[in-house]
């Protein structure tokens, strides 16, 4: 399999694990669409609270309320935990019916439009979406607060409590409905992101499959390009001459760096270099340990250049290149040994060592 698709595989597979998806992905509750509606909602609300002041109520209660309700809205469209965290769901519950009572208060008896009971309906909407979200047990807290309110806000205006919970109990139906709702469609979400979180992993797995096969046909195409002509002429009954021994040589080593140093063979002025050296009568040793895979292109490219100015140093003896493995410090050393397989005064001299970091 070649580098560059590892690495895009690598890359999806860490992407497809990351992600686990939510009810706001399968409802569509992140998208612009429903931050549209959420608007057009609290204009609704907005315009009820208008014909409620106008109808008696007071305006600012009224507007708390509002924006306890735009607040709440506002978290479950963005908030991505699912279920809704603790401390939303502790702040919706608490300050929901406070606001609800003080609004309440401001609320002359007898009621003149049905307009002037408008919290019922914004705190309907916001306790759906909490079951939804996974916080129903808080969703019908909330709702049993605000028609508790409603209750104590009728007895204390001497209507009794029952009317206020005439006027608030119709909006148990919706979350009711929405409770049952929540508990079909949150284990639906669960399968429906385990499956496509498996699709994910699967086409991933074949899109690599296909981009292995289509590498390993690319390099027998090379390969045939390459050592065919020779291996023909080394099955001809005529002996080899000295320049096709030399080129067997030269093919034979370009071949072992392909396989060991994919990425220094791949390179072209590093695989020239190392041409060139090897026809110096320099031993050539190159070994890929992968460390250059995962760095940026440039840092690769200059590490690279540099190995290749090294290569094209070395006049004699033996050059040793390694690719270290990911995650060290040093990406690559090259050790030059002038003195290797020397018998004169050469032998006296003494390898080097060159290290390339990353930065």
């Amino acid at each position: 399999m070649s580098e560059r698709s590892e690495n895009r595989r690598n890359r999806r597979t860490r992407g497809s694990a990351a992600t686990t998806g939510d009810v706001r992905d399968l409802l569509g509750m992140n998208t612009r669409t429903a931050h549209l509606v959420a608007g057009f909602f609290m204009i609704a609300l907005a315009a009820q609270v208008a014909v409620a002041v106008n109808a008696g109520s007071s305006p600012l209660p009224s507007l708390v309320v509002l924006l306890v309700v735009a607040l709440a809205g506002l978290g479950l469209l963005a908030l991505p935990d699912d279920p809704l965290p603790v401390w939303y769901a502790v702040a919706v519950t608490v300050g929901g019916p406070l606001a609800a009572y003080a609004s309440f208060v401001g609320t002359p008896l007898p009621l003149t439009r049905p307009e002037q009971t408008w919290q019922f309906g914004a705190f309907t909407a916001i306790a759906t979406y909490m079951c939804v979200r996974g916080r129903a047990g808080a969703a019908w807290l909330l709702m049993c607060l605000v028609v508790l309110a409603a209750m104590v806000w009728t007895l204390i205006d001497g209507d009794g409590a029952a009317q206020g919970l005439s006027i608030g109990a119709i909006n148990f139906g919706p979350l009711f409905m929405a409770t049952l709702f929540a508990f079909t469609i949150r284990p639906a979400a669960a399968s429906i992101y385990e499956l496509r979180r498996r699709a994910v992993e699967r086409n991933a797995a074949q899109e690599a499959a296909l981009a292995a096969v289509a590498e390993h046909d690319k390099q027998m195409r090379a390969l045939n390009q390459q050592v065919r002509p020779m291996l023909e002429r080394i099955a001809a009954p005529t002996p080899l001459t000295d320049d096709e021994r030399r080129q067997c040589l030269a093919l034979e080593a370009q071949l072992r760096d392909a396989l060991r140093a994919p990425v220094l063979a791949r390179y072209e002025r590093t695989a020239v270099a190392a041409a060139r050296a090897r026809d110096r009568g320099v031993t050539v040793v190159m070994v890929d340990s992968h460390g250059l895979d995962d760095i940026a292109p440039t840092t690769r490219e200059s590490v690279l250049e540099r190995l290749a100015d090294a290569l094209d140093t070395v006049t004699g003896g033996s050059i040793v290149i390694r690719v270290l493995p990911p995650g060290r410090e040093l990406v690559a050393t090259a050790v030059i040994d002038p003195a290797a397989d020397a018998t004169g005064p050469d032998s006296a001299l003494r390898a080097t060592r060159l290290e390339f970091a990353a930065s």
